[in-house]
């Protein structure tokens, strides 16, 4: 799912705009499951879970957003936090087995379902 603006095929400034907003829109309405599949991967803070969404996706995510997001997951046992040794001013946040298994199955119900909106609006 890596993709960067630089990839794709050209458009005009306007159409760029356009994009870049829907592409901001996705994210940032479904933080949760980008959030949750990044952390698949390897656990990370908050501040390191924001970067990588912009690396990936050019979107920023606000702190204000990200953090409330995480607490929920972890008050909903789906992630962990964890302050690491020799830091305690930054927690970083892993899935727990039952968040692993949620990430997984609500990762794969999005793609389902982005497939199926984009098969009902191509034209």
């Amino acid at each position: 799912m890596k993709r960067s603006f630089e990839n794709q095929p050209d458009m005009n400034e306007s159409q760029e705009d356009d994009y870049k907003r829907f592409v901001d829109r996705i994210i940032k309405n479904n933080r949760e499951i980008f959030l949750l599949t990044i952390l698949l991967d390897k656990q990370m803070c908050g501040y390191d879970l924001i970067k990588e969404i912009f690396l990936k996706f050019n979107v920023f995510l606000s702190m204000g957003n990200v953090y409330p997001t995480l607490y929920s997951l972890e008050e909903d046992e789906i992630l962990r936090a964890e302050f690491s040794r020799g830091n305690m001013r930054s927690k970083n946040y892993s899935l727990t087995p039952k968040g692993r298994e949620i990430a997984l199955k609500n990762i794969e119900e999005f793609v389902r379902a982005m497939d199926h909106i984009s098969a009902h609006i191509k034209r």
